[in-house]
C-alpha cells in the first residue's frame, strides 16, 4: 500500500533513530528520573483542545496529554496506539478496534469503549476536521474493549484519515463528550498530564505516574511506541524572540528550542555543547486567500497577486536561505506529488498582473494582510509580499498580531484578504489532510466551491492509487486556478538541543518521552 511519507525524510529519520540508539548504548549513563526540561517554542497555543486547532503550537503540547486509537509511526505508516488491533470487513464498511486493557485517564478512570465512542461522537459533531468522520453512520460498543465504526459508503483511505494527526481524534473521558469547543477538562491517557497554563509564559505538564507504556515497541515510534517519562515536569515555554531562544540555549536555561535561525546555526555549528537538527520539508510557507472579502472576491484580482509574486525573494528573506522552491502541495518523493497548476507558481509576471488589475477595474481598494510576530519567517514573508504587491499597484495594509490573536482574527471573513501561515502537518501525512482546509465545512477561503468538494470526494473514495492520484492532480490544479492558497516554498526547520539531552528524536512535533538529561 502506498503511504505519503517523503522518501528523503524517511531516510533521514531512520538515520536519526539509529544515531539515537547508539547514543543511548552501553557507553551512556543510565537515565535518571527527576528534574525539569524546558522546551522553547515560538508561539502560544490558541487552545489546548486538540479537536479545535490545527496549530503546531497546540499539537506540541496536546500530543503529550492525549492519545488516539491509531496514529503514525516514524515513517508515517499506520500504527496502533490505544488500539490493541484494528480490522476492516471484506466490504470495507465496518472497522473494528480492539482496545488495550488497563489504560487509565489522568483522573484514574480506566479507558473503555464508552470513552472512545463519546470522543468520536464529539469529533464528528464539532471538530475542526469533522469531515474525517463524514462517512460514519453508526458507532457501536459490543463490549468494554471493542469499538466498531460502520460506514455508509466505502472509503478506501479511511484508516489513513483516522490516523492523521493534523487535528487528532483524541480520546477523552466519556463525560467530556458533551462539552463545547475549548471547554473540556484537559484529561487524557498520555504519559504527561496537564498542570497549568500561564498565558504569555508557559504550559507546564508533569509525568503521569499511572501511565501504562505500550510494550509492543522498544522505544519511540512516531506518536506511538513505548513511552517512558524521565522528567518530573516539562515546561513548554513561550520565547518569541529568536535571539532570546538562542541565548537561553547557550546559557543552558533552555534544553531544546523549536526554531534555530539559519544564521545562528552557522555560528553554533562548532559548539560542542549544542546539537543542531535539520528537518527538511517542515511546512509549506504560504498564505490563505479570502474569497469573501473584496477585492479578493474577484479571481482576476487573485490571479494578479498570484502571478506577481517572486517566490525566491520571499523565501530567501523569510528563511535566510533555508528553503526549496517547487509548486507541489505534496513534497517531491511523495507518491502523491504532482505539479498540476504549476504554470501559476513563481510566474513573476508583473506586466500581466498590472493588466489584470486594470481589466478587473481595481481602484485602490485596501488589501489587508494578517501576519504574526510569533513566527518570524511568516512575518518577514508578509513584509516582502506587501512590498511586491505595492509595486504592482495594490494598496496594502499589514496587520501584525501574536499567533493566538492572528488565529482568532482568521475566523472572521471581514478581517483579512491574505492570512500568512505554514502548512506543516498536512503535506507530511498525505493529500487528504493537506486539503481539508478548502472543502466544506472547513473552508479557509469562506466561499464554498462545489467543484473542490466533488474532487475531494473522488480523492477519498478512489478504489485505486492511480484514481486517487489523478483526483489529487485535478484538486491541486483547482486550488491554483481559483487561487485559494498562495504557496511560496518549502521551509527547512532547524531545531537545536543541549548536547546532554539524550534520546531526543526530532519529528513533526517534539516528543518528550524517552528523553533525559545526562549528568
Amino acid at each position: 500500500m502506498f503511504r505519503w511519507h517523503d522518501g528523503i525524510a524517511r531516510a533521514g529519520l531512520a538515520i536519526v533513530a539509529v544515531l539515537a540508539l547508539l547514543a543511548a548504548g552501553p557507553g551512556s549513563a543510565e537515565p535518571k528520573r527527576g528534574g525539569m526540561l524546558v522546551f522553547a517554542q515560538e508561539a502560544p497555543p490558541p487552545t489546548l483542545d486538540p479537536n479545535f486547532s490545527s496549530a503546531i503550537s497546540t499539537r506540541n503540547i496536546a500530543m503529550h496529554v492525549f492519545e488516539t486509537l491509531i496514529t503514525r509511526d516514524e515513517n508515517n505508516d499506520i500504527i496502533d496506539e490505544l488500539a490493541e488491533s484494528h480490522a476492516a470487513s471484506a466490504d470495507g464498511l465496518t472497522y473494528t478496534f480492539k482496545l488495550r486493557q488497563g489504560v487509565r485517564f489522568h483522573n484514574g478512570k480506566e479507558m473503555t469503549s464508552a470513552d472512545v465512542k463519546g470522543s468520536y461522537e464529539r469529533y464528528k459533531r464539532m471538530a475542526l476536521a469533522r469531515i474525517t468522520l463524514d462517512a460514519v453512520v453508526a458507532m457501536e460498543t459490543p463490549d468494554p474493549y471493542t469499538f466498531v465504526l460502520k460506514l455508509g459508503r466505502q472509503m478506501p483511505v479511511f484508516l489513513d484519515e483516522v490516523s492523521a494527526f493534523v487535528v487528532p481524534i483524541a480520546i477523552l473521558p466519556a463525560e467530556q463528550s458533551g462539552r463545547e469547543g475549548n471547554k473540556i477538562d484537559l484529561i487524557g491517557t498520555g504519559p504527561f498530564q496537564f498542570v497549568e497554563w500561564v498565558p504569555d509564559s508557559h504550559v507546564r505538564l508533569k509525568r503521569f505516574d499511572g501511565y501504562k507504556p505500550d510494550t509492543r515497541s522498544a522505544g519511540t515510534n512516531g506518536f506511538a511506541g513505548r513511552k517512558q517519562v524521565w522528567f518530573d515536569t516539562v515546561d513548554f515555554k513561550l520565547v518569541r524572540e529568536p535571539g532570546a531562544r538562542v541565548a537561553g540555549l547557550e546559557a543552558g536555561q533552555l534544553q531544546i528550542i523549536e526554531d534555530l535561525p539559519a544564521e545562528s546555526a552557522k555560528r553554533l555549528a562548532a559548539n560542542r555543547n549544542i546539537v543542531i537538527y535539520d528537518l527538511k520539508n517542515f511546512w509549506l510557507q504560504g498564505a490563505w486567500v479570502n474569497h469573501a472579502r473584496a477585492p479578493t472576491t474577484d479571481n482576476r484580482i487573485r490571479r494578479a497577486l498570484q502571478i506577481a509574486l517572486d517566490m525566491e525573494e520571499i523565501m530567501e528573506i523569510a528563511t535566510d536561505g533555508a528553503y526549496a522552491l517547487q509548486p507541489g502541495l505534496q513534497y517531491p518523493g511523495n507518491p502523491y506529488y504532482v505539479t498540476d497548476g504549476g504554470q501559476y507558481y513563481n510566474a513573476k509576471d508583473v506586466n500581466k498582473a498590472k493588466a489584470l488589475l486594470k481589466e478587473a477595474g481595481y481602484r485602490g481598494e485596501e488589501l489587508v494582510i494578517i501576519t504574526n510576530s510569533s513566527y518570524q519567517n511568516m512575518y518577514k514573508a508578509a513584509q516582502v509580499v506587501s512590498e511586491q504587491l505595492k509595486a504592482v499597484g495594490f494598496k496594502v495594509r499589514m496587520d501584525v498580531f501574536d499567533w493566538a490573536t492572528a488565529m482568532a482574527k482568521r475566523q472572521d471573513k471581514e478581517n483579512w484578504n491574505l492570512w500568512f501561515t505554514g502548512q506543516g502537518t498536512g503535506p507530511s501525512v498525505g493529500p487528504y489532510a493537506a486539503m481539508k482546509d478548502v472543502v466544506s465545512p472547513q473552508l479557509n477561503q469562506f466561499t464554498p466551491d462545489p467543484v473542490l468538494d466533488k474532487l475531494f470526494d473522488e480523492l477519498i473514495s478512489g478504489t485505486s492509487f492511480e484514481a486517487r492520484k489523478a483526483a489529487f492532480g485535478k484538486f491541486q490544479a483547482r486550488v491554483y486556478d481559483q487561487v485559494l492558497f498562495l504557496k511560496f516554498g518549502d521551509l527547512t526547520r532547524k531545531q537545536a538541543a543541549r548536547a546532554n539531552v539524550k534520546g531526543f528524536l526530532p519529528y513533526r512535533i517534539p516528543r518528550m518521552w524517552n528523553v533525559w538529561i545526562e549528568g
